[in-house]
């Protein structure tokens, strides 16, 4: 691929593109609001590296992936927990979805803390082997060597 490499954020703000795109400029970044958004702009353009936030608490509910109804059922049959439930984790459902359509060759950084939750974060790498994490309040050199690595990551795929 020829110029920038391109980095896909998918996030229900704009923190991530404002802050990346500030600190990293030397990438072209695409940006998806929710996971339609993403898989629709995949199917447009080839990117490099997928940047996800986790929490999607600020898009319709509407918007949100994944089943409602098993959800709630899987919430001891709370509706309003089971919507919670898939905004705090949105995150990990779009990756599904976009497995779900032949985008799981991707390097995907998850912008989520996973230090305490390594055995969630092992069964997550099994299924998505080019998965990486890193914390919110992360360095710009940090997601930076982040970054290159992932992308080094993704031309050995």
């Amino acid at each position: 691929m020829s110029g920038s490499p391109k980095i896909l954020i998918i996030e229900d703000g704009n923190e991530y593109l404002e802050n990346l795109s500030r600190f990293i400029s030397e990438y072209h970044y695409l940006q998806a609001h929710n996971g339609a958004e993403a898989l629709e702009l995949l199917q447009q353009s080839p990117v490099d590296l997928i940047y996800l936030d986790m929490r999607f608490d600020r898009i319709a509910k509407e918007e949100l992936i994944g089943d409602h109804a098993q959800v709630t059922q899987d919430q001891n049959g709370d509706p309003l927990r089971a919507w919670t439930y898939l905004a705090n984790n949105q995150g990990l459902f779009i990756l599904a979805h976009l497995r779900e359509h032949g985008y799981d060759q991707h390097p995907v950084i998850v912008a989520y803390d996973f230090s305490r939750e390594n055995q969630r974060f092992d069964h997550l790498k099994r299924l998505h082997p080019n998965l990486y994490w890193v914390p919110d309040a992360v360095r710009p050199d940090e997601i930076r060597a982040m970054i290159l690595r992932c992308v080094n990551s993704g031309l050995n795929t």
